[in-house]
């Protein structure tokens, strides 16, 4: 008399594969997460050079003297702690340089003298909060 084997699925081989599973997911996720804060980082960085570029030649007309001060972008801030002196962007001034991927409530200001650009909430990445387009190229 012979005994049938079962060749179904055991216990232990479900496990084993349930496992497999939900350490590939969680992978995938956290790869996928970095990637995302990877392209935001990206993209503040292409704003920054995008508004450096077009602030650059405001500046080298005034500096001709092919337009006034009242000209450049921006509005200068005065007693503003960090961006003392510095010019904060408005919409208008964002989208007139071509940047329209911001968000309303967002502050971007240029520093003519330094010919930095800096944006006022700061991106968290990699460990480090960036405002800066100087910081951000140092990366």
């Amino acid at each position: 008399m012979k005994i049938k084997s079962d060749s179904g699925v055991t216990l232990a081989v479900l496990v084993v594969t349930i496992v497999v599973i939900a350490i590939i997911s969680a992978i995938s996720v956290q790869v996928g997460f970095q990637q995302i804060d990877l392209a935001r980082f990206e993209n503040l960085k292409t704003n920054l050079l995008l508004i450096q570029s077009r602030c650059k030649i405001k500046a080298e007309q005034k500096a001709i003297g092919e337009i006034e001060e009242s000209e450049l972008y921006g509005t200068k801030q005065e007693n503003a702690g960090e961006y003392d002196g510095w010019y904060l962007l408005s919409q208008d001034d964002l989208n007139n340089m071509g940047v329209t991927s911001v968000k309303a409530d967002d502050q971007y200001y240029v520093n003519y003298d330094s010919d930095d650009i800096a944006y006022g909430k700061g991106l968290e990445f990699d460990g480090k909060t960036y405002h800066k387009l100087s910081e951000v190229l140092e990366y």
